[in-house]
């Protein structure tokens, strides 16, 4: 008892000793509002209310409140992954110490939503820790008419949720020959044989044949959002965008017609590998791909990502139907990029260490590495303890004549390794902030040509051009029309009048190095004013002196 209690002890000092450094959703508060009152180039303020009653923070940070073009930086929309909120506030201190992103700041705004589901951050800090992916609105997850009649059970007590694999004929896992602590699915082409149930750690409470069905785990944000809404789905929401964190988030896009692109911190992944362009898709009544010029822009931008901030070795992370990076592209026409930020780094293994074998795979079984075991063996590379629950043999009542075991990975291990992993990540993705605020869309005119056609009569002539690496905005934008077309108007005296051209000029999104012209004919004298550009590539001015 004595051994079992210490052992106890050790567990929890360890897991409260590699979280602490995870912020609770009331010191990211406290972090947030000293950040505001240090930086005169920061702002913090609140978007809108969680479904627990939190304030979902925005921190702007700008030269000025004018608004000017910009980047929002997203995180902490599905609870699982903590580490992109801990990234964000990194890269937030990092903006303001770094000069040059300072310079930056003159001409764009950058937009962090640090935790766009507070409550999950809190729960991560509850008496018993379980992996809670949703807010705080109460759900019915087995749709029975009840709420949480069947939730989860701490069986061993050490203060964790993790899982149970019960020894039986029907089983369809074994132990992974790479690592016994890790479970697959058992493969019969290789004559595999299954041979345990795997479930999660609890009782079967109103003895339905199903365990732990209804927690009430809340909503999953990341599953609520307007884009390919996964309708009946377990963390959706009983509707598109019915919870107020989905809807605050919705508001400020929409209402911030400045914002050019979104990066978003999840578990989505499509900078290392960029979104293709599949025509099928593209010109589909539903738009459900990325069209051919958001592409190759979108390639750009993954260079970026990998070669100038040398992020590489991404893992492959197909978007997922609800989740927030694909609404912002398809239903709010701004360029929408989505990463982990971290994932677990390739290790060198050890001569003669269980994983030797695995490093140089015969030429016929050239099989990825499981997720699982990959991390485990970068754990045990880096001395990182207590992240997984060793399997022990408990009494269930569900299962009195069988062997059930209780053990697996401790809840967030997997997606959110120790703070001081995270601190490299950060500079690298604040460096690819950097690359990508400086490709944006840059607004350049000549100086206007004034041609004398005969007294009072004058020719006024610019060229318009987009120097910048990207596009004034996406193509999707036109067709979905409400990002800000592109406008270059002018603006005449009272003595002045046009007799040829327009007030003012509309077109669409101006690619990379496009360049256009543009040309009036006015009666007067004195000056005229043009403005050219839009929302989310700014706007350049022009005077030109009729004499």
């Amino acid at each position: 008892m004595r051994k079992k209690l210490l052992f106890l002890f050790v567990l929890c000092f360890g897991i409260t000793h590699a979280q602490k450094d995870y912020l609770s959703y009331e010191n990211l508060t406290k972090s947030l509002k000293e950040l505001d009152a240090k930086s005169k180039y920061c702002t913090v303020k609140s978007i809108g209310k969680s479904s627990g009653g939190r304030e979902i923070w925005v921190v702007t940070i700008s030269e000025s409140t004018t608004p000017k073009p910009a980047l929002l930086i997203t995180a902490g929309l599905d609870g699982k992954y903590r580490a992109g909120t801990q990234i964000t506030l990194k890269m937030i201190d990092n903006v303001l110490k770094n000069d040059k992103l300072v310079a930056i700041l003159k001409e764009k705004t950058i937009y962090f939503v640090p935790a766009v589901n507070p409550d999950a951050i809190d729960a991560a800090f509850g008496a018993v820790k379980m992996e809670k992916r949703g807010n705080d609105t109460k759900t019915d997850d087995d749709r029975d008419g009840k709420i949480g009649e069947d939730p989860f059970e701490d069986l061993n007590k050490d203060g964790l949720i993790t899982q149970l694999r019960i020894e039986d004929v029907t089983g369809s896992f074994i132990e992974s020959p790479e690592d016994s602590r890790v479970l697959i699915k058992a493969d019969p082409t290789k004559n595999q044989v299954g041979k345990y149930v795997l479930i999660s750690e609890g009782i079967d409470t109103d003895k339905d044949g199903m365990f732990n069905e209804d927690f009430s785990e809340g909503v999953n944000i990341d599953k609520n959002f307007t884009f390919d809404y996964p309708a009946f789905e377990k963390g959706a929401g009983v509707y598109v965008a019915s919870e107020p964190e989905t809807r605050a988030l919705l508001d400020f896009l929409y209402l911030n017609q400045n914002i050019y692109g979104v990066l978003t911190f999840g578990m989505h992944n499509n900078l290392s590998e960029t979104p293709k362009y599949d025509s099928k898709l593209a010109s589909s009544r539903i738009i459900k791909g990325w069209l051919e010029k958001d592409s190759k822009a979108a390639e750009q931008v993954s260079k970026l990502y990998t070669q100038k901030a040398a992020i590489k070795g991404g893992p492959k992370m197909p978007m997922t139907k609800g989740n927030f990076a694909q609404a912002a592209y398809f239903h709010a026409g701004r360029f929408s990029f989505s990463t982990p930020g971290w994932w677990v780094p390739k290790v060198e293994a050890k001569k003669d260490s269980l994983y030797s074998k695995l490093e140089k795979p015969a030429e016929k079984d050239k099989e990825e590495l499981n997720s699982e075991v990959s991390f485990l063996k970068w754990a045990d590379s880096q001395n990182i303890k207590n992240v997984f629950v060793d399997w022990s043999v408990i009494k269930h009542p569900d299962f009195p004549n069988q062997k059930v075991e209780v053990g697996g990975f401790i809840p967030y291990a997997l997606n959110n390794p120790p703070v001081k992993f995270l601190e490299e990540t950060a500079n690298k993705h604040m460096l690819f902030v950097e690359e990508l605020l400086a490709a944006m869309p840059k607004i350049e005119t000549n100086v206007a040509e004034v041609e004398k056609i005969k007294e009072n009569l004058y020719r006024v002539t610019i060229k318009v051009a987009n120097k910048g690496l990207l596009p004034t905005y996406t193509e999707i934008g036109d067709k979905i029309r409400f990002v800000s077309k592109m406008k270059t108007e002018i603006l005449l005296q009272k003595n002045q009048i046009m007799v040829s051209g327009r007030k003012y000029f509309i077109r669409n999104s101006m690619q990379a190095d496009e360049s256009e012209e543009y040309s009036w004919l006015i009666s007067g004298t004195g000056k005229v004013t043009i403005t050219t550009g839009c929302a989310t590539a700014g706007f350049k001015e022009v005077i030109a002196d009729l004499k």
